[in-house]
């Protein structure tokens, strides 16, 4: 047992008595450089946020923390390398709704429960969006023309059964269409999605509100409506789902997360870090000017939100009567 005990202990690259001096090794912690790992492409919500939050997190914690995006099967990859990072505090990340949508987990094997929540950093509604030249001036003639010419138009945002995928399936819910009547392509994010919209390679986008909005000021792409409770502040002659008579709302999240079994101690330190780091009125300022709405959780609030979230997302597969 003694021997079993050394090993683990050398494992975290802990001395013989830390294990039972949590608050003495919480004080010491960090004393290295820290992880960020963001499992999307950058330009997107989640790339921007670390990249807001990483400079702040620094003098906070007084350790360099470096932001490294790791993309690849739909948020799987970056995901993954969370979730199996050692749990000493060094490595944590931005986790995103997928982990709770039960297709992409049953696909991935990657779920919420392998994570050790820190704190909730951002809430992300979704947005309807189109080129400049888009045919569509409003939400029904784009609904319109997609009841005559079902499968003709492309849409993306995300990888398949990601958060954006179920936003888009939820609204073809509402107006009684299949999945095939808007085909989905498969990208590594928002950012990527953009793109995509921008070079003619799919007809429409749901992204996040604050995602598109660069595009959108610039005159380059337009708003169709957003999927809120109620108009959003920045855009407010963008109408909402629920104004044209749909019934459905759609927000994503940025969690600040460590992988399972890190210790409480070092979750706390992180917590405290995170919940001054948000109110910093630099990336208060930020975040305001990218549309990016900050919902802040402590550590045991958003453990509370992301079961929640999970059980929330299991209904929504039953309802939609999904198959995977």
């Amino acid at each position: 047992m003694q021997r079993h005990r050394r090993i683990f202990l050398k494992w975290l690259g802990l001395g013989a008595g830390s294990l039972f001096l949590p608050t003495a090794w919480g004080q010491r912690y960090p004393s290295r450089p820290i992880t960020l790992i963001v499992p999307w492409s950058p330009g997107g919500s989640t790339d921007l946020t670390a990249r807001a939050l990483a400079p702040t997190l620094e003098k906070i914690l007084k350790v360099p923390v470096q932001v490294v995006n790791r993309t690849g099967g739909g948020g799987a990859v970056g995901h993954g390398a969370i979730a199996q990072a050692r749990p000493d505090g060094y490595t944590i990340g931005i986790i995103t709704l997928e982990v709770v949508l039960p297709p992409w987990v049953a696909q991935t094997k990657i779920s919420a429960d392998m994570f050790s929540p820190i704190s909730l950093l951002v809430l992300n509604p979704v947005s309807i969006v189109v080129r400049k030249d888009a045919p569509w001036r409003t939400l029904q003639e784009f609904i319109d023309d997609l009841k005559r010419n079902p499968g003709r138009y492309k849409a993306s945002g995300t990888a398949k059964w990601g958060s954006y995928d179920f936003a888009r399936l939820g609204f073809l819910r509402t107006l009684g269409l299949k999945d095939e009547a808007l085909p989905w392509v498969p990208t590594q994010g928002a950012a990527a999605a953009l793109q995509e919209l921008m070079a003619g390679g799919i007809n429409v986008a749901f992204v996040a509100i604050g995602e598109a909005a660069n595009l959108v000021r610039a005159g380059e792409a337009r708003y169709l409506a957003f999927m809120t409770d109620s108009r959003f502040p920045a855009f407010p002659d963008i109408p909402t789902l629920k104004e044209l008579g749909l019934d459905w709302t759609f927000a994503s999240f940025l969690m600040a997360a460590a992988p399972k079994f890190t210790l409480p101690s070092v979750i706390d330190v992180l917590d405290k870090a995170f919940a001054q780091a948000v109110q910093e009125p630099e990336f208060v300022r930020f975040m305001q000017n990218a549309n990016l709405v900050i919902r802040h959780l402590d550590r045991k609030q958003s453990l509370v939100f992301i079961q929640e979230r999970a059980q929330a997302m299991n209904r929504v597969v039953q309802e939609l009567g999904l198959k995977f």
